[in-house]
């Protein structure tokens, strides 16, 4: 019997491979690519050019949702009654949550999103891509060069909004020596008080990509937190360090997080399945320096910081 189990296992295995294989296009034949995109606005845009200059196999379809869910939704379900495509990239949040809802048996590759951990939950499906966030490593070893008293980072987060993303942040950066200090909240008014607690304990404030930290009020408070315990404030983006954070990092490239979606496209289509691939970070960053704020903490940025910032705020 045991013998009997081993061969109907391997002849399964043999089956799903023809079937892998019979669904892949022929070689030089154009892989059918359907893009559906969250909304027209520039970055999107730069994403699925990106896209196109690598995936060079495709033959891409566009789709705009225009914001609209519903629009989305049923693009989709028009989509699944006809020919299926050999893939689906997915441009924002918003196409990776209606492809989510309705697609289980179509390799979909996504880019320009945010946390996508948190959108498509921790089980392996039939989902990949190139995220907008920026490597947890360059975060920490950032504020680490800021200053060499820095040991101790302070963050607020909402654990069900980007706990994954903590946990990670935690083994990192003990990784490189320093602490993370993390504090949850459950609504942007929270923050106040859990900020308040950090008080005299941290030495430099982190802003975490979290929809609900990022709350105007509760970014307010860590911009004043940070100027009253003269600490390092490091942000999400360039708008961020013109508000008063020390530093701003965010990915820099739009055309470059769809050329890495394009990449994983390819290897899909090459025969790879798509749970095989993790996610990606941004790998092009753009750092804003606001050398105003460092003034007022009496700091001086090092010199390999300034000479490595796309902005400086003098």
């Amino acid at each position: 019997m045991p013998i009997l189990t081993g061969r109907v296992a391997l002849l399964l295995s043999i089956v799903w491979l023809l079937v892998a294989a019979a669904s892949l296009p022929l070689p030089g034949e154009a892989a059918n690519v359907v893009a559906l995109k969250s909304a027209d606005v520039d970055v999107y845009n730069d994403a699925l050019d990106g896209f196109k200059s690598v995936a060079g196999r495709a033959q891409v379809s566009e789709y705009d949702m225009e914001g609209d869910l519903q629009r989305g939704r049923r693009f989709l379900a028009r989509l699944k009654s006809g020919p299926k495509p050999d893939l689906i990239f997915a441009i924002g949040i918003w196409a990776l949550q209606v492809v989510i809802e309705e697609i289980r048996d179509i390799p979909v590759v996504f880019a320009m999103v945010l946390n996508p951990s948190a959108v498509i939950g921790p089980e392996p499906r039939n989902i990949t891509g190139a995220s907008m966030n920026v490597p947890i490593e360059q975060q920490i070893a950032l504020l680490k060069k800021t200053s060499p008293h820095v040991r101790r980072i302070g963050a607020v987060y909402d654990p069900s909004k980007t706990g994954f993303l903590v946990k990670q942040a935690e083994r990192i950066a003990r990784d490189q020596g320093v602490r993370l200090l993390a504090k949850a909240i459950v609504s942007p008014k929270d923050s106040f008080a859990a900020l308040d607690a950090m008080q005299g304990e941290i030495d430099a404030l982190w802003i975490l990509p979290d929809v609900t930290v990022l709350a105007p009020e509760s970014v307010q408070y860590m911009l004043l937190f940070a100027f009253r315990n003269k600490i390092a404030l490091l942000g999400l983006s360039e708008n961020q360090a013109r508000m008063g954070a020390l530093f701003g990092l965010s990915f820099g490239s739009g055309v470059d997080i769809g050329s890495q979606a394009g990449e994983m496209a390819n290897e899909i289509l090459s025969g790879r399945r798509a749970e095989e691939i993790p996610f990606t970070t941004a790998r092009k960053l753009k750092l804003t320096v606001n050398l105003k704020t460092a003034g007022k903490l009496g700091l001086q940025i090092p010199k390999e910081i300034l000479d490595r910032a796309d902005v400086v705020i003098r």
